[in-house]
């Protein structure tokens, strides 16, 4: 009896780390980091997709996986240098980073209203379980290059290793990496310059177009099982950087970013050298200032480690944020600035955000529907993404100034969590036999003086 009645606070210590028991940078208000990171990503994601999947490069254009250059203008080549380095593989990798930070504060949430570790298990199971549901039917109906579905495989895994030690963790998160970055340097650059082998002809072109519905919802049913088959590599890749924003999370570095400012700095760092030492000599080598056969070499190199900036584009807009968050936390200002409150906005309601984005692409950008931006080349198909994105925008605005969640949030949570929602605290139905001890006010999770709000994202 005595080993059940201990389970809780163990468990506790796992799951809820800090550098310590009174942490001096106590969050007085909504964290914004995540917010405003989550609506930044919405606009890269937008921006990498438009030119891979929406409106893919015109045949035979330089520079075709940026998007294509059809007009040799200066302002393409600036643009596509641009991409090469903060677009392209920057910001899925940025939300994946997102989805591990949320999936750890969904845990916090949990042991401070005291859910026992089954039950726990049981709420993310159930809400990511429902996120990859929901993937499927994005997948299937609205954009054949959904991440949705991973993400909600990404979390229920989660389930399984959430109580599990920071080294566990990191060990786990440094494996995953390794993996994957020595596959494709080793497979796709290093074998290529060692030997007459190519993948220029093994290479799948996903720049596909479509003449009617029924070619591109045909085509969407054949990416189903593809996705299935692709969790496996999405895992190795993306993995790691879930893995850090879940320790991050574990210890609220986003709420506590002065303490953690270190750390967030090292995380810029690895953003900025893997920006300027591979995305700067792709986006060169696609324009011709570098040998443009080196372009496919910097291409494979930055899909290999282009995951691992993630963290380090999350650190850099919290410590760009931190002195609004100061002036929050102090009552120096009562609100955002309206450009940083749309951000936010957008990205508290990024699943409608990412949804959206879907429905207004195919719309408007495919020959069957408007064909807006088809042909367009580099900057026309980003300007395309850019005003879906701003139309996003502002919807997101518009439902935070109605105090309204997104309308894919509202569906999510009612079938995640059910019309009442999670318990506060946590009252089991039947008490085990051998008697369930709730986490007791001397535990180390209650003696944490940064525990959250009600307002809390991810709540």
């Amino acid at each position: 009896m005595a080993n059940e009645s201990q389970k809780p606070r163990e468990t506790t210590r796992a799951v809820v780390h800090s550098r310590s028991a009174h942490s001096k940078s106590a969050q007085k208000s909504r964290i914004l980091a995540p917010d405003i990171a989550r609506g930044t990503a919405l606009l890269g994601i937008a921006l990498a997709n438009v030119s891979t999947a929406w409106l893919p490069s015109p045949p035979g254009a330089p520079a075709g996986q940026l998007g294509g250059i059809v007009h040799e203008s200066v302002f393409e080549q600036i643009y596509a240098v641009f991409a090469a380095m903060f677009i392209h593989v920057r910001g899925l990798p940025m939300f994946s980073t997102l989805l591990g930070y949320g999936v750890g504060m969904v845990v916090y949430s949990l042991w401070r209203r005291q859910y026992p570790e089954t039950a726990a298990r049981g709420v993310i199971l159930r809400r990511y379980g429902f996120l990859a549901i929901f993937g499927i039917i994005h997948l299937a109906f609205l954009f054949w290059g959904d991440i949705m579905f991973f993400y909600g495989v990404a979390g229920m895994l989660f389930a399984l290793i959430m109580t599990a030690k920071d080294k566990v963790l990191w060990w786990i998160a440094g494996i995953l990496a390794t993996v994957y970055v020595v596959f494709m340097i080793g497979g796709y650059v290093v074998l290529p310059i060692v030997s007459d082998f190519s993948w220029e002809g093994e290479s799948v072109d996903f720049s596909f177009t479509f003449a009617t519905w029924g070619e591109y919802f045909g085509f969407s049913l054949l990416m189903v099982p593809a996705q299935f088959a692709a969790v496996i590599v999405e895992v190795f890749m993306l993995g790691p950087v879930m893995i850090v924003g879940y320790l991050a999370a574990r210890h609220r570095v986003l709420s506590r970013v002065d303490e953690f400012r270190k750390e967030l700095w090292i995380a810029t760092g690895i953003f900025i050298a893997i920006a300027v030492c591979v995305g700067l000599p792709w986006g060169l080598a696609e324009i011709g200032v570098l040998p443009q056969e080196s372009a496919s070499m910097f291409y494979n190199l930055n899909q290999g480690v282009g995951a691992l900036t993630g963290p380090g584009i999350v650190a850099a807009i919290a410590l760009m944020v931190q002195p609004v968050q100061r002036k929050l936390d102090r009552g120096e200002i009562t609100s955002l600035p309206w450009p940083l409150r749309m951000l936010a906005a957008l990205g508290a309601r990024s699943m409608s955000g990412y949804v959206g984005q879907s429905i207004i692409f195919l719309l408007f950008t495919q020959a069957f529907t408007l064909g807006i931006g088809q042909n367009s080349g580099i900057l026309g198909s980003a300007a395309v993404a850019i005003v879906v994105w701003l139309v996003t925008l502002l919807i997101a605005y518009g439902l935070d100034l109605a105090g309204k969640r997104g309308p894919f949030e509202t569906m999510h949570r009612y079938a995640a969590y059910g019309k009442k929602g999670l318990q506060d605290p946590y009252q089991p139905k039947q008490l085990p036999s051998s008697g369930y001890t709730p986490i007791p006010d001397a535990s180390p999770l209650n003696q944490q003086s940064t525990k959250p709000r009600d307002t809390h994202p991810n709540r």
